[in-house]
């Protein structure tokens, strides 16, 4: 049965007055969020692009743009062009960088990365 029956049928009893209100909207966000983790699958970024972006140019946060991580990307970004002509600020965003790449292994949306 697809989703959108599901959904359908849910309504159907809402209208019946079979569901309230708050039980249609507890299984209609069940069935949503079913729906968007089905989208999801098998779209996950690589952990090796998301390293070798970083190795190469981690310090203009390219590798987090590549994963969603838009925030901290802009972050790395405006700090190397804004401050690119003093080394220390680099230096801090390299360090930055490196353990990024030890630790994060989740993209933007929670998602694990895969690995090759």
């Amino acid at each position: 049965m697809s989703r959108l029956s599901e959904l359908e049928k849910l309504a159907e009893l809402k209208n019946k007055k079979i569901l309230s209100q708050e039980e249609f909207e507890q299984q209609k966000k069940a069935l949503l969020s079913e729906n968007l983790k089905e989208a999801g699958q098998g779209t996950a970024k690589s952990r090796l692009a998301y390293l070798l972006l970083a190795w190469f140019v981690g310090i203009f946060g390219i590798h987090n743009f590549y994963v969603g991580r838009n925030g901290v990307g802009l972050a790395q970004l405006l700090i190397t062009l804004l401050t690119g002509i003093f080394i220390i600020p680099l230096i801090i965003v390299g360090i930055w960088v490196l353990i990024e790449m030890v630790t994060v292994t989740q993209d933007g949306d929670g998602q694990p990365m895969s690995w090759p």
